[in-house]
Order: structure tokens, then sequence, then C-alpha cells
């Protein structure tokens, strides 16, 4: 059985998107911003997703928490599942984030833009776009001999002697480590 903890993430937020935040209409339910910042992250899931298997490095540059430098900052504490917290750990780390922040600061602002354009339909917008991405995952998936073939080439070009392969569970924790 496992039980699933929170980990209790801090950083600085400007106050426009706050504000912004607590103020969609689709939220009205959910009063905490936590709340509301861990609905979209998980929502959001497939995004994470698909940037960690597809994105482009990011070299670790800084990016200011907002534009305006007279714009107030202010500490956020969101309570984030930890299943979902090292989905964004491992991709600030493949992805060379600057930090984890920038990296939430990043997702909630795209969803804050598509939710100016579609309003109250963003949740049917994003279903759409995240069953089209799902249609085409399944095309490309590579057959077992394939993705044999593919492994095969990966291990024979690993360098050193002791070459490790690691395979992942579902909850991104390392499930079983070959030495090759």
């Amino acid at each position: 059985m496992s039980v699933s903890r929170i980990h209790d993430f801090h950083f600085v937020l400007n106050r426009g998107m706050k504000n912004k935040l607590k103020s969609l209409e689709l939220f009205k339910k959910n009063k905490s911003l936590s709340g509301i910042m861990v609905t979209i992250l998980k929502l959001l899931t497939p995004i994470i997703r698909k940037e960690h298997k597809w994105g482009k490095q990011r070299f670790s540059r800084y990016r200011a928490v907002c534009d305006d430098p007279e714009e107030v900052r202010e500490d956020v504490h969101v309570y984030v599942p930890d299943e979902l917290y090292r989905e964004l750990k491992l991709l600030h780390q493949d992805l060379n984030f600057y930090s984890i922040a920038q990296l939430v600061r990043g997702l909630v602002n795209c969803f804050l833009e598509m939710a100016d354009v579609y309003k109250n339909d963003v949740f049917q917008e994003l279903q759409k776009v995240f069953d089209r991405w799902r249609v085409e995952d399944k095309e490309d998936r590579l057959t077992s001999r394939e993705f044999l073939r593919q492994l095969k080439l990966i291990i024979r070009f690993l360098p050193g002697k002791n070459r490790l392969v690691t395979v992942y569970n579902n909850e991104y924790s390392p499930f079983w480590i070959l030495r090759v």
C-alpha cells in the first residue's frame, strides 16, 4: 500500500499572476491558491510528460519572476503530491531548467493564457489536445522487436565497461538497474 505524501513547495510568484489565479471563475469552489495551482498542474500533466519527452534544453537560464520590476512578488506555499513533485523535479533536471519554480510559473502562465482565450471551455480544449496526442502516441509506438533493436543500439554505444541502464516505474522511481 502506498501512502501519498505532500511536498511543501515554497517559491515566489508575482501578485498579478496570484490575483489572476484567485479570480478564475473555473475555480470558485476552491478558495486556496495551493489547491488551484495543484489542480492546474495535475491537469497539465500530459504537457509535463510531452515536454519531458520532446522539450528543448534550457541551459539553466535565469528568468525573472515577472517582466515588470515594480510588481510585487509574494511568497507562496503549494502543497504538491509527491508523485507530481517528482515529475516536476525530473523535468527540471533533465531539461536543465534554472529552477522548479520557474517551470511551475511557466506552466501556470500557459494555463492562464489558454483560460484567457477559451474562458470556461479551457478544460474541453485541453482534453481535445490531449486526446490528439494520445492517438499520435499510439500510432508512433514501437513494436517489441523495434524497441529491443533500439535498446541494443543504445547499450552498444554506452561509454565505459560497467554500463548501467535504469528502468523506471510509473511513479518515476528507479524500478530496476541493469548492468550491461
